[in-house]
């Protein structure tokens, strides 16, 4: 097999493989959420251990991208869990919104008084037909509730980026073949 066939089959085979479609891909998006609570482990911020999240319901404020195209509004209700912070390693369920679920890693405390309480978390999010994908979380929380902050996204190159980038290399390839000769 001559040089120009393989090339020329090797073309082929790239983009033939840039025009499959993805089956699954990672969720994109944030998502802005509020919702009641009392602090757990103390009577005052400062001396908060966990949050106790009334009702457990919480009150979409904003969506984007991939929540929004599932239809998450504003004004839309979800499940916020309980949970304590540092003290625990272990991961936990955080909130469950219109398919959508959310697996945290243990929370970190980045500002704490009797007035604010500020963390950071990190987990995947998972659900309605997405990959597993990894987010981060912030939560502000003040004597008039919380705010919680979520974004999710990975870059994943697209098929066609693959194949363009394969088709580079396979020419640079056969460039420095025909350099060797």
């Amino acid at each position: 097999m001559n040089t120009r066939t393989l090339t020329t089959s090797l073309m082929m085979a790239c983009l033939g493989l840039a025009a499959l479609p993805a089956s699954a891909s990672f969720v994109l998006g944030d998502l802005t959420i509020a919702g009641d609570f009392v602090p757990i482990g103390g009577d005052t911020l400062a001396d908060a251990t966990g949050i106790d999240f009334l009702g457990d319901d919480i009150v979409v404020h904003a969506a984007s991208d991939d929540f929004a195209a599932h239809g998450i509004t504003a004004g839309d209700q979800g499940t916020i869990f309980d949970f304590e912070f540092g003290t625990s390693e272990a991961t936990f369920d955080l909130w469950s919104i219109a398919g959508f679920t959310f697996h945290s890693n243990p929370a970190r405390t980045v500002f704490q008084n009797s007035y604010v309480l500020i963390l950071r978390g990190s987990g995947t999010v998972t659900g309605n037909g997405f990959l597993e994908t990894a987010g981060h979380w912030n939560l502000t929380a003040n004597r008039a509730g919380t705010l919680f902050n979520f974004s999710a996204g990975t870059s994943v190159p697209e098929p066609a980026s693959v194949a363009l980038l394969g088709i580079g290399l396979l020419g640079f390839g056969v460039s420095r073949l025909r350099r060797a000769r």
